[in-house]
């Protein structure tokens, strides 16, 4: 997998989609050497009610992904770019300069799942409109997809990321009016100012380090409002961490 890959869920023309997709060319722009999209499909034979894989299936897309990027990993001649899952199937996207080479891969993985049929589209797309409008994330989903990192991260480790536990979080302000304000708002929102993070300037910035308690799987409705309450007051939320808490720990603050 991509080194910067970013995972979230998204609202598809209505249906609701999970989306994986490689940040790296989000700053960067489209590759001029690969002008052609092309769109490996499959459709899921049960999927769930709101159109995503059932964990057998959502087995079974995994394993076809690493095996078209396993074939296609060393070849110059196209680049995969993520995948989106919603409705009812599968979508991997990949740009290239031959689209016969990503073409032929399909085949060669869809010789081994044979149940899945695979359905394939070549689009010229130079810009990397699909990319840039329909893979990478926009707004809010932004937030989504660094918590989504730490989750990962946490996940890696062993922790239960549906269990409460202290949660620390970060956001640094140009004027010291402005953290004052955002203090304000997140004590009416039982956040703790950190006694040992008093505000300090970094950087040509004030800093503010607050928690709380609450739930790593659930925490990206409370990144959001950070964020936004944060650049309400012209400062800029920086985001969480906490500790690895595994099954039955207990949560603390001293």
């Amino acid at each position: 997998m991509a080194a910067d890959w970013g995972v979230y869920m998204n609202n598809d023309l209505g249906h609701l989609a999970s989306v994986g997709v490689d940040l790296e060319y989000r700053d960067t722009g489209p590759v001029s050497s690969y002008p052609t999209l092309v769109i490996v499909g499959m459709r899921f034979k049960a999927p769930r009610q709101n159109g995503l894989p059932q964990k057998d299936e959502l087995q079974i897309v995994y394993a076809i992904e690493d095996r078209l990027s396993d074939l296609l990993g060393n070849k110059t001649n196209s680049r995969y770019v993520g995948h989106k899952l919603a409705d009812g199937s599968a979508k991997f996207f990949f740009y290239a300069s031959d689209a016969a080479v990503v073409t032929a891969a399909a085949k060669t993985v869809g010789v081994d799942f044979s149940a899945y049929p695979f359905d394939l589209q070549v689009v010229p797309d130079a810009s990397w409109s699909v990319y840039r409008t329909s893979l990478v994330p926009s707004g809010d989903n932004v937030q989504q997809v660094e918590d989504n990192k730490v989750i990962q991260v946490l996940t890696n480790h062993g922790d239960d990321i549906a269990q409460p536990r202290i949660i620390d979080h970060f956001a640094y302000f140009s004027e010291v009016e402005g953290l004052q304000s955002f203090k304000s708002a997140i004590l009416s929102r039982q956040f703790h100012v950190d006694d040992e993070a008093s505000p300090a300037q970094i950087k040509g910035k004030w800093l503010v380090k607050f928690y709380r308690l609450d739930i790593p799987d659930e925490i990206t409705s409370v990144t959001v409002e950070l964020a936004h309450l944060a650049e309400e007051y012209n400062g800029e939320y920086d985001g969480w961490e906490c500790a690895v808490t595994p099954a039955h720990s207990m949560p603390t603050k001293p």
